[in-house]
């Protein structure tokens, strides 16, 4: 079972994920990058809250945020409003497909991207499940039907290995989160709910400008 970081329990907040994804999708389907990555801040406290086991996750996520942010406070800024202009701006300028001391945005997001799918599906299926089920199981299949396919298979051993020390829903929720049992079960479908158009807008936004296979 997974050792939580003692001083850092009951931390983390599902509110801040909805109401990050509720805001970052905007009138004409455009998506604010700010609110994103609001989100994912939170999001990624889940993996730090699991300590070691998930360390190597958490700092993947942190250094593609830290690109992020460095582009929308850069000179460049202007263009990093929106994951559209985003991918606009960086297309347009050969950026996704040169090597450049910053990383491209566009990159760095499309991992956060695929993450995100495995994370919704995770959520959907935990909201689904009892609470004595196993969430070490639901988060191994869930990650051999989303984000296994783009991990070599060390990372797929590392985070199998993960996976299944994690423990039951009922005690992952009472554990971790900052909310009571029964209000986390009904925040995990209005976090899906918001969190899955924010997911197909940009897989779509990205299969539009032939980005999705970017290595």
């Amino acid at each position: 079972m997974a050792e939580f970081p003692k001083n850092e329990r009951h931390d983390f907040d599902l509110e801040v994920v909805h109401q990050g994804f509720l805001r970052c999708r905007q009138n004409n389907d455009q998506l604010i990058v700010r609110d994103y990555l609001e989100a994912y801040h939170e999001l990624n406290r889940f993996f730090r809250l699991s300590g070691r086991l998930f360390g190597f996750v958490a700092k993947d996520l942190e250094e593609k945020i830290h690109v992020l942010e460095s582009h929308m406070n850069g000179p460049n800024g202007q263009h990093y409003n929106t994951i559209q202009s985003m991918v606009e701006f960086e297309v347009t300028n050969n950026i996704t497909k040169v090597k450049h001391k910053l990383p491209s945005g566009s990159r760095s997001l499309l991992r956060l991207h695929r993450g995100l799918e495995f994370i919704l599906e995770f959520m959907k299926r935990l909201g689904q499940s009892s609470d004595d089920d196993r969430s070490s199981l639901i988060a191994v299949e869930t990650y051999k039907d989303t984000l296994s396919r783009h991990h070599p298979w060390i990372v797929q051993k590392m985070a199998g290995v993960a996976m299944y020390m994690l423990p039951s829903r009922r005690q992952l929720f009472e554990t971790m989160c900052k909310h009571d049992y029964t209000h986390v079960s009904s925040l995990l479908e209005s976090v899906v709910h918001v969190g899955k158009p924010v997911y197909d807008r940009t897989q779509n936004i990205y299969a539009e400008h032939e980005l999705l296979d970017l290595p």
